[in-house]
């Protein structure tokens, strides 16, 4: 199966990782991310966290929880409500994080 490997006992994938504007800055661009599968959009945004230790603040709350502020699409589908941190990710998924907008 692309995208996925065995490590040990842990099934891993390979999720596909876009950043943007803030996000980009802290995190990079675009990079491939590995994951223990099951995986979910928490367990990603944790996974990000860990490339940039000061950044995963702006990811996550005090909670582990993702801020409701981030917006994140799985493979370009916007993934919002109060099930969105355990809305599956698969191998190969594309994962897009956006910081919040403000406008005026």
């Amino acid at each position: 199966m692309p995208g996925v490997r065995e490590q040990g006992l842990n099934r891993v994938i390979t999720v596909h990782i876009r950043a943007f504007a803030r996000f980009r800055e802290l995190f990079g661009d675009r990079f491939d991310l590995k994951v223990e599968s099951p995986a979910t959009v928490r367990s990603v945004m944790h996974e990000i966290g860990r490339r940039n230790v000061q950044g995963i603040s702006e990811l996550l709350d005090h909670e582990g929880n993702v801020k409701k502020s981030v917006i994140i699409m799985v493979n370009r589908e916007r993934i919002s409500g109060e099930t969105r941190d355990d809305h599956p990710v698969s191998g190969e998924d594309e994962v897009a994080l956006y910081p919040p907008v403000a406008g005026g």
